[in-house]
C-alpha cells in the first residue's frame, strides 16, 4: 500500500511538471520546485503536530545535532525537482521519468561504496534487465540511429539524468544518516531547508510572473501533498526495513505509470515503437526477479519444505 501511494505520486510529478512549466508556462521550474517543497513541508509539519509523535523541541534538537547531515541531504533534495522540471522543456515527461528513475542502477552501485551493501547475484541480474529496459525506453525510435538524436533532447535527457543522480544520492544519505529517526520529522526538515534554497533561484536569480489558474493550483497541491509529503515520508519509512537495492528495483514501476498519464493527459506516446514495449517488458521482468528472490530470502524454510 505504501508503494502504491509512492508510485502514484511520483509518476504524476513529471507529467504535471510538463503541463505547468512547458505546456501552459504558468510557473518556472524553480518556482514549481519551491512551492512544491514549501507546501509539502507545511503539510508534514501539521501531520507531526496532530500525531504528537514529536515536539517542536525535538525537531529543533534534531536539527542542531545533525545540521550538517541535513545540509547534505537537503541540497540533493533541492536539485532533484529543479533538474526534472527544467528537463521537460526539451524532452517528454515519459522520458524524463525514466531517466529520473535511472537511479535504480545508480543506487546499488553507490550503496556498495557508501553503505557497504552487498549486491546479490540475483539482484544484479534484475539490475541488468532494468538497465537494458531503460535504454530501450529512453531512446525508443532513435535507438537504431543515435547520431540523429536532437541536441535539445540530449540536453533535456542529461538534466533528467542529473535529477536521477540527485535522487540516488538523496536516498543513500538518508539511509546512512537517518535510518533510525522519525521519517516524517526528517522529511519535514530536509524539505523545508530545500525550499529555503529554492527561494533564491525562484524569485531572485530567475524572476518571472506566476499565472497559476485554479486547475494549476490543484495540480500543484497534488504533487506537493500526494507526490511529495506523503510519498517522501513513506519512501523514507520503507528505507528503514528494505535495502536501497530493493527499493530501487521497485521504483522502476514509476516511469511506466508516467507513460500512462502522459498518453492520457498530454497526448504523448502516440509514436511509441516496439522498442518501448521491449524495454517496459524487461523492466517488469526485473521486478519479478526481485520479488521472487526477496520472498525466498524471507521464507527460506518454506522453500526448503517444498523441495522435500
Amino acid at each position: 500500500m505504501k508503494a502504491s501511494v509512492i508510485i502514484l505520486g511520483w509518476s504524476l510529478t513529471p507529467v504535471i511538471g510538463e503541463y505547468l512549466v512547458d505546456k501552459t508556462s504558468q510557473v518556472t521550474a524553480y518556482q514549481l520546485s519551491f512551492f512544491r517543497y514549501l507546501i509539502a513541508a507545511i503539510t508534514i509539519y501539521i501531520i507531526l503536530m496532530v500525531q504528537r509523535k514529536v515536539t517542536n523541541k525535538e525537531i529543533l534538537s534534531s536539527f542542531k545535532t545533525n545540521w550538517w547531515k541535513y545540509l547534505i541531504v537537503s541540497i540533493f533534495c533541492a536539485f532533484m525537482p529543479v533538474f526534472l522540471f527544467l528537463s521537460v522543456n526539451t524532452t517528454t515527461a515519459s522520458t524524463a521519468s525514466f531517466l529520473l528513475n535511472s537511479n535504480v542502477v545508480l543506487i546499488p552501485i553507490i550503496s556498495y561504496f557508501v553503505l557497504k551493501e552487498r549486491i546479490r547475484k540475483s539482484y544484479f541480474l534484475a539490475l541488468v534487465f532494468a538497465l537494458v529496459g531503460l535504454f530501450f525506453v529512453i531512446f525508443d525510435k532513435n535507438i537504431l540511429n543515435l547520431s540523429n538524436l536532437p541536441l535539445g533532447t540530449i540536453e533535456g535527457n542529461l538534466l533528467a539524468f542529473g535529477s536521477g543522480v540527485s535522487w540516488a544520492l538523496y536516498t543513500i544519505f538518508l539511509k546512512k544518516f537517518f535510518a533510525k529517526d522519525n521519517p516524517l520529522m526528517v522529511t519535514f526538515i530536509s524539505l523545508f531547508m530545500a525550499s529555503i534554497y529554492l527561494v533564491f533561484f525562484a524569485f531572485l536569480v530567475t524572476p518571472a510572473d506566476i499565472s497559476l489558474d485554479l486547475f494549476g493550483v490543484f495540480l500543484l497541491l497534488v504533487i506537493a501533498i500526494l507526490g511529495t509529503s506523503f510519498a517522501y515520508s513513506l519512501w523514507l519509512d520503507i528505507l528503514s526495513y528494505l535495502t536501497t537495492t530493493e527499493t530501487g528495483i521497485l521504483q522502476v514501476l514509476v516511469p511506466i505509470f508516467s507513460v500512462i498519464w502522459s498518453v492520457a493527459f498530454l497526448e504523448e506516446g502516440k509514436e511509441l515503437t516496439y522498442f518501448f514495449g521491449i524495454g517496459a517488458f524487461l523492466i517488469i521482468i526485473s521486478i519479478i526477479v526481485f520479488e521472487f528472490e526477496r520472498g525466498r530470502a524471507k521464507f527460506p524454510k518454506i522453500e526448503e519444505n517444498k523441495e522435500n
